[in-house]
């Protein structure tokens, strides 16, 4: 059942003309830091898919999210050499979007970490896909595995932040 809801992070999920159901996926990233997990989709060097989880996600504006990945993955590999993303998250409440765009490098290393990189992702498309057949009634779920994941989060996300200028 998936339907495109709109090129904004801001969409109208209502199907009747008039009615209105508003998912602010802005909120749902900058309210969360990294506790969002999204699955990413993107095209390796041979056109295979390659997905991987992250959950480094804050969103600048309507049109643009920031996200931060390892440098040397097989994501970062392949979106240095063609930037077409897809972002699957799911959550409570029936909550299943995909938000489609491309990235493009901004910052190698960051200043956080040198194993970190951060991309900004420019959204073409936000599509529902909810399942007529199965009502989603919970995401995956994340915590730190100790302080040193805590340190680490909470510095990543300052500096994403702070390449959003200071929004949120």
């Amino acid at each position: 059942m998936a339907r495109v809801v709109g090129d904004r992070l801001i969409v109208n999920l209502a199907r009747k003309p008039g009615e209105e159901q508003i998912l602010d996926l802005m909120q749902l990233f900058n309210r969360n830091p990294n506790r969002i997990i999204a699955v990413a989709g993107t095209v390796g060097a041979d056109g295979a898919p390659n997905t991987c989880p992250i959950s480094l996600i804050y969103a600048k504006d309507e049109r643009t999210l920031l996200v931060a990945t390892l440098r040397q993955s097989t994501t970062a590999t392949n979106l240095r050499r063609d930037g077409r993303v897809s972002l699957e998250i799911m959550g409570p409440d029936d909550l299943v979007i995909g938000i489609q765009g491309t990235m493009a490098l901004i910052k190698e290393p960051m200043d956080m970490s040198n194993a970190m990189a951060l991309w900004e992702m420019r959204v073409a498309k936000v599509k529902q896909d909810t399942s007529s057949a199965q009502k989603v009634i919970q995401g995956p779920a994340c915590t730190p595995r100790g302080e040193k994941a805590v340190a680490f989060e909470n510095a990543a996300i300052a500096e994403i932040k702070a390449a959003a200028g200071g929004m949120g």
